[in-house]
């Protein structure tokens, strides 16, 4: 089956008309978090990569994806992202993640680094604040996942492990679908990328991460926190996350973020 493709510019992004506020509709439009996370990346003095966008529903649901070149190691870079809509189908959301540059995979951890607003109330108070105090601290949130990846990385994850944790993410978590389950089976058995750490629980995570590409833009980045969490807890990784703080313009509170 090939893959649908959802990538787009950022002028066709920015093209989708913004809806009309109401009183308990509150939008924010595509062009401000776009000029808000490209400005807050330079005020922190990361220096930008690559900005990669992808829309769903005509433009009315919108992913901007931004990797940073001074935050790095030799396996992966910092990702900064956000997931917003115009037609009320999803909350505001927010996160910050790695992109893996073997295989152009994601990781992005829900409980450190991101929010999740409804476009009701104070967010259009609420989110350019957090998203410029999240970018800041945006280092502390890498340095949380590299720790994640090594202690992956010396985890064995035997076919049996394998197909449990797989088994779980589709019939418990419904987090993959079929499409997704055959391509994860194909790379257990012949892996179209070298992870240098064959058998492990962090090469079985880039298998489903690999698979994710096939996930619409409007669960992409939630199903992508849901198997970092997954994994994560899997593992038994505890790694005691720094708070991010923001003054009180809004309430931000560490997350259950899906």
């Amino acid at each position: 089956m090939k893959r649908v493709n959802y990538d787009t510019t950022k002028e066709l992004v920015l093209s989708t008309p913004l809806p009309t506020e109401t009183r308990t509709y509150k939008p924010i439009s595509h062009e401000q978090l776009v000029d808000l996370t490209l400005n807050s990346i330079q005020g922190a003095g990361f220096q930008l990569d690559k900005e990669l966008y992808t829309w769903g529903n005509s433009g009315n649901i919108a992913t901007g994806r931004y990797t940073i070149n001074n935050v790095t190691d030799n396996e992966m870079q910092l990702q900064i992202g956000w997931q917003n809509s115009y037609d009320k189908s999803l909350s505001l959301k927010f996160a910050i993640g790695t992109h893996i540059f073997i295989c152009s995979n994601g990781c992005v951890s829900g409980d450190y680094g991101a929010f999740r607003k409804k476009h009701v109330g104070t967010v259009q108070e609420f989110t350019p604040t957090a998203i410029t105090e999240y970018i800041k601290q945006a280092g502390e949130a890498f340095r949380r996942i590299q720790k994640e990846r090594d202690s992956m990385k010396q985890i064995k994850a035997n076919k049996r492990v394998s197909a449990e944790l797989i088994g779980r993410l589709f019939l418990e978590e419904k987090l993959i679908n079929s499409l997704q389950l055959n391509i994860i089976a194909k790379e257990m058995e012949a892996p179209s990328f070298n992870y240098n750490c064959p058998g492990s629980m962090w090469e079985l995570y880039n298998h489903v991460t690999h698979s994710l590409k096939e996930s619409s833009p409007r669960f992409n980045m939630s199903d992508h926190i849901r198997a970092h969490s997954f994994f994560v807890n899997a593992a038994g990784i505890l790694v005691t996350p720094t708070e991010i703080t923001v003054p009180e313009t809004g309430v931000l509170q560490q997350l259950e973020m899906f």
